[in-house]
């Protein structure tokens, strides 16, 4: 496999890398350690241990030819591990045994070292002798089991009871003794074979050859920087600026440090937010299981996806439309908009934190790798990948654990799928779009040509389906337990607003959905408006039918009347007929030009009723997306249409609204 391959390209990222001290430009190193007072039989350091014991020679060579690298480009000058195991730095060393090593690849570590290349020469401290090598001693002083932290980063488990390194049993030494062995700088064990390496998930992606697409996108979000505070200066020059003898360079990465990210300077002129998945992972104290596309899969998702981003030269610019203002984003590039949405799109939900999954139904027990790899995730009332998604199972399709459909590969920090399909459901990549009209922030009059939020004249209800179960369980339930109840400017007049249809619904499988371009079933949810009446206490008995009970039949006003629980539907039916919908509706969207365009005026009615779910567009073709766009987005213009006469025949000015609904199509 490929994690068993030596990687003649792992390098630039050293993050996590346990940094030894090495000596400075003025100092010696033995001013800083020396061995006064070491007994006798720890008079030996580590090195000189090794190359003394002909069973040790081929792990002695390497060490020999091996110089200290701070990174992948930075050689410490004439110095080398065998100073390092030769000086006062306390290690522990897992040195392998010759009968154990095999020679071919003794002999590919060795080439490498004697090939004259920086970064073959970084690669064997990563992948071989900084594998081997802790700082500080690691002695067995009973049982028990250890994770260490080897110089390149990895933790290794060190199993005191089974005397193993990472599964690799320990083994007797020329003196018979396998562990334990003292020196005057550490403490030596002897392994039978060498302790695997393995890449974590970022390595994996940037070194693993050939490297994928997914691969580049992520490694090309490094950013590599000079860090004056860890480097070393020295006299400044002759115009007073400083120098370095020593400088270092440090590398990030976007996606590893947030899920949505705007540079400090310059943000209003981004047209998108750049999305990551928000996870380091990179970090060797993490585990994380991470979903790697191959290239076919990658290159399939991207032309499942494109059809819904579609992009415009030019949108409405929406930020100034609280007070009326309108402006216009112009000479936009739609293939770069289209590449930097999808492939954004593409990475963000690839990644989970093992530790932040939901424990299985009905049980107590936190997810281990091992149970993870083995179900899948199975169990799980859904997943949560580390840019905020919750990814629950689709009613008669998809589930989560369909993500994870190939052999896990072992990461250091956890393990990667190599899938060959992007598997995510189109209710999570091309999703409804749920809009509950009680949101005030998205929701506007208009009067008079002018917009201005809603204040006086609009109440949000809360409503509760389960204290009103009599009446829901026949007329309809109302979305997260509220609506909004939409009252006319004046008595005699109709409302107007226009709604942000930009997805705000917390229980929709995508809350914050964008209108993409493709087809939608527009829908309006009303409310019957004798809903309000139901939460006035004062109101609520005329909905039931009542029982009167005479008490003594010759005083017939001795009674006692009790609310039944069966309905007043005929009391209902009456209040409804007095309290009927009309109303007009049109869209207004983007059609590549500077002012949106609207579509014809569509009148609908509603007979108060029930819960009405009224289609006012079936298949409404969005010409352009509006995914990931920051400063945009489509309206729904509303009008109440009731006018005197229709008043007179039962219709009211006003309207209760629950939400809208744009159901996707393609």
């Amino acid at each position: 496999m490929a994690n068993n391959r030596i990687n003649r390209y792992i390098g630039a990222f050293a993050l996590g890398t346990v940094l030894i001290a090495v000596p400075g430009c003025t100092d010696t190193w033995d001013d800083h350690y020396n061995f006064s007072g070491a007994s006798p039989e720890t008079t030996l350091t580590l090195w000189e241990r090794i190359k003394s014991n002909p069973n040790y020679s081929r792990f002695a060579d390497i060490v020999q030819h091996a110089k200290y690298y701070k990174d992948n480009t930075h050689v410490v000058p004439d110095y080398s591990y065998e100073d390092i195991l030769n000086s006062g730095q306390m290690n522990t060393i897992w040195v392998p045994d010759n009968s154990m090593f095999p020679q071919e690849e003794y002999e590919r570590w060795m080439q490498m070292l004697t090939s004259g290349s920086v970064t073959d020469g970084y690669n064997v401290q990563q992948q071989f002798l900084g594998n081997h090598i802790a700082l500080w001693r690691h002695n067995i002083s009973g049982p028990g089991v250890d994770t260490v932290k080897m110089i390149n980063g990895k933790n290794l488990v060190f199993d005191m009871t089974a005397h193993t390194l990472q599964d690799i049993p320990l083994a007797a030494g020329a003196s018979g003794v396998a562990y334990n062995i003292a020196a005057a700088n550490g403490v030596m064990h002897i392994l039978q074979g060498i302790a695997p390496f393995h890449y974590n998930s970022y390595e994996y992606l940037k070194f693993n050859e050939p490297q994928t697409d997914f691969g580049k996108y992520v490694v090309g979000k490094d950013t590599t920087y000079f860090s004056a505070a860890r480097s070393i200066e020295g006299l400044p020059d002759e115009n007073g600026n400083p120098t370095y003898v020593d400088s270092v360079y440090l590398t990030s990465n976007r996606l590893f440090s947030y899920t949505r990210y705007l540079p400090a300077e310059g943000a209003d002129k981004w047209q998108m937010v750049e999305k990551g998945f928000g996870a380091p992972i990179n970090n060797e104290d993490s585990v994380f299981i991470v979903l790697m596309p191959t290239d076919a899969a990658w290159s399939a998702a991207y032309d499942k996806l494109k059809n819904a981003y579609v992009y415009a030269t030019v949108y409405d610019d929406k930020r100034l439309g609280d007070d009326g203002a309108s402006v216009s984003i112009k000479g936009l590039d739609p293939d770069s908009l289209q590449k930097l949405s999808i492939e954004m799109d593409l990475v963000a939900p690839l990644v989970f934190n093992l530790h932040k999954q939901p424990k299985k139904a009905g049980s107590n027990d936190a997810w281990t790798l091992k149970s993870f790899v083995q179900e899948r995730g199975e169990g799980a009332e859904y997943l949560l990948n580390t840019f905020g998604d919750t990814l629950r199972a689709v009613v008669g399709g998809w589930k989560p654990s369909d993500l994870f459909n190939v052999e896990p590969i072992e990461m250091s920090n956890g393990v990667a799928y190599e899938v060959t399909s992007w598997n995510f459901p189109p209710e999570f990549y091309a999703p409804d779009v749920e809009v509950e009209i009680e949101s005030n922030d998205i929701f506007y009059n208009k009067d008079q040509g002018n917009k201005y939020k809603v204040g006086s004249g609009a109440k949000k209800y809360s409503f509760s389906n389960d204290t009103y179960k009599d009446f829901t369980n026949v007329y309809g339930k109302v979305g997260n337990n509220s609506f909004y109840h939409l009252d006319s400017p004046s008595a005699t007049s109709v409302p107007k607003v226009e709604i942000k249809l930009y997805g705000n619904n917390a229980s929709a499988y995508v809350p914050n959905a964008q209108v993409m371009s493709g087809k939608y079933d527009i829908q309006l949810v009303v409310v019957p408006r004798w809903y309000m009446d139901l939460t006035n206490s004062d109101d609520l008995y005329k909905f039931y039918k009542m029982d009167t009970t005479y008490n003594d039949p010759e005083d017939l006003t001795n009674i006692t009347v009790k609310r039944t629980s069966k309905l007043n539907t005929a009391y209902i039916e009456e209040q409804a007929s007095k309290n009927q919908y009309k109303f007009r509706t049109q869209i207004s969207y983007n059609n590549n030009a500077a002012k949106d365009k609207t579509s014809s005026w569509v009148t609908n009615t509603s007979n108060g009723l029930k819960v009405d779910t009224i289609t006012i567009a079936s298949d409404f073709e969005f010409p352009y997306s509006y995914k990931n766009m920051r400063y945009t987005y489509p309206t729904l213009i509303f009008e109440g249409q009731t006018g005197k006469n229709d008043y007179k025949n039962g219709f009211t000015y006003d309207i209760v609204i629950d939400k809208v609904i744009l159901k996707r199509k393609n």
